[in-house]
């Protein structure tokens, strides 16, 4: 099964697995190995890096992406801290514009009245 699969059936059938990049990487990793016929309780610690390092289980990064997208174009997979993860980035980047001087410019080229939501 594809790390986009894996990913998409664990935080739908797990939701406590949504807010945690860790814990859903952990689970997707148990599932690879006993897919490959592999124990995590007889396993070594070494066997476990051996596998991560040759690309063997899915890669933690491609596991966060997956989860991000699948939060960002559906509402109804978003965990609890989905809404905080996002002010929390928009607030960082709000801070580094305004660090190069840049927010306060962006923000003058617009004038409230001329703004119309439909």
């Amino acid at each position: 099964m594809k790390t986009k699969d894996l990913v998409l059936e664990m935080i739908t059938k797990y939701p406590a697995l949504r807010d945690s990049d860790n814990k859903l990487t952990a689970n997707i990793w148990n599932k690879e190995l006993k897919v490959k016929g592999l124990d995590i309780n007889t396993m070594t610690a070494s066997d476990l890096l051996k596998l991560v390092a040759n690309d063997k289980l899915s890669s933690p990064v491609s596991i966060k992406r997956h989860r991000a997208k699948f939060q960002e174009v559906n509402e109804s997979l978003r965990g609890a801290k989905y809404r905080q993860r996002q002010v929390n980035a928009q607030d960082k980047w709000k801070a580094q514009l305004k660090e190069k001087g840049v927010y306060n410019k962006i923000n003058d080229n617009f004038v409230q009245s001329d703004i119309t939501i439909n």
